[in-house]
């Protein structure tokens, strides 16, 4: 805790410092917990700056998706340390090493324009890389004037509450993203959300869209047919099949199965090569029809590959990761009759406030513990 000299002394420099660090800390965690929320997108902005720099597949997809997890949970504890006090000098350091690295690094990006957008917040706050190098240039003085005043930091909690903190965080967090990455994430910023009227929005020729051209084999555009149909379609969404999961392959044949009984159209679409597509349909034994897109649209459509996505009339009803494609027993009539054809109903856990307090909720149980142990 603070000593008698400091508790009496300096208070505008302390609270300058104090102000500073929850700014930081605030910062910080915001930046970590939009990245958990969409890990593999971390991944896909990773794989730019890869490309960017000449280093395009030099590491694994595997890889660089557990260096976005790190890298998500990193931010997020440090964030906690910053906002609750813990591990001062560490943290300090730690916050100020980060800055010092990663500003330069956007004034390249600033100058130079490799990638439209550093991808430091997610798809939730795009900024350009001049923003990005400006917010990194405020924060950068915010974690030097905290490291040199660290002596007026107020912890919030006490000294044997710290390593808490650390077991608190890190297992939400491995919860958090593991849960983001199996299922979907938990809040969607991009523009390919369930509700979306894809037809409006392709015919509007809003940018966000403009990528959307799907190509039959003979490379025709097909995509005002298919958003056009006014019965259901299921897109087999797979940016690249030959990296395609293939745990799933019986419940994708089981679903061309059912939509062939009911009348549905079931189209694959991929980025990848004619090639590719038939070594993957070979191996999945389907029957599955493909088309063709850049890859861009469908890495923005659905964070799973494959992922499933079901369109009516032009409006994405549902989409669906691999590890959750609709069983048998689910699909158990006509779409129009069950569940899987309808939108999912708006739930209090989809929203920021909620994921909010994921994180902020056990932080204020350890220092309410603390504060009630002083008592």
């Amino acid at each position: 805790m603070e000593s008698a000299e400091v508790r009496h002394s300096g208070t505008p420099m302390k609270v300058l410092v104090n102000f500073c660090r929850i700014i930081l800390g605030l910062t910080f965690m915001f930046s970590g917990i939009v990245k958990a929320i969409d890990p593999m997108g971390t991944q896909i902005k990773l794989t730019d700056y890869l490309y960017a720099f000449g280093m395009g597949g030099s590491i694994i997809e595997s890889t660089l998706l557990i260096l976005a997890c790190i890298l998500a949970g990193f931010e997020i504890l440090i964030g906690a340390y910053q906002l609750l006090g813990a591990f001062t000098k560490g943290t300090s350091l730690l916050t100020l090493l980060m800055m010092l690295a990663f500003t330069p690094l956007t004034l390249y990006l600033a100058i130079k324009n490799p990638v439209q957008d550093c991808g430091c917040f997610g798809d939730a706050v795009v900024l350009t890389n001049w923003q990005t190098f400006y917010k990194n240039l405020f924060l950068l003085a915010l974690a030097v004037l905290v490291l040199v005043g660290r002596k007026y930091i107020i912890p919030f909690v006490v000294e044997r509450s710290q390593w808490v903190i650390t077991i608190f965080v890190v297992t939400i967090s491995v919860w958090f993203m593991v849960t983001n990455i199996t299922r979907l994430p938990l809040l969607d910023f991009r523009p390919y959300k369930v509700g979306t009227d894809l037809r409006s929005e392709v015919q509007n020729n809003k940018m966000s869209f403009a990528d959307l051209s799907i190509m039959d084999a003979d490379m025709n555009d097909v995509t005002m047919d298919i958003l056009n149909d006014s019965s259901y379609t299921f897109l087999l969404v797979s940016p690249h099949v030959e990296d395609a999961s293939e745990s799933d392959l019986d419940l994708i044949d089981d679903l061309f199965d059912y939509c062939a009984y009911w009348g549905y159209n079931m189209i694959g679409v991929t980025s990848s090569g004619t090639d590719a597509v038939r070594r993957w349909t070979e191996n999945a034994g389907a029957e599955l029809k493909f088309m063709f897109c850049d890859e861009i649209p469908l890495q923005t459509m659905i964070r799973s590959n494959p992922g499933l996505v079901l369109i009516s009339n032009g409006v994405l009803v549902n989409k669906w990761s691999h590890s959750y494609i609709p069983s048998d027993e689910e699909l158990s009539g006509p779409l129009n009759e069950i569940s899987v054809g309808l939108a999912p109903e708006p739930s209090p856990l989809r929203t920021p406030w909620a994921v909010a307090l994921i994180f902020i909720l056990p932080l204020l149980i350890i220092v309410l513990i603390d504060r009630a142990r002083e008592l």
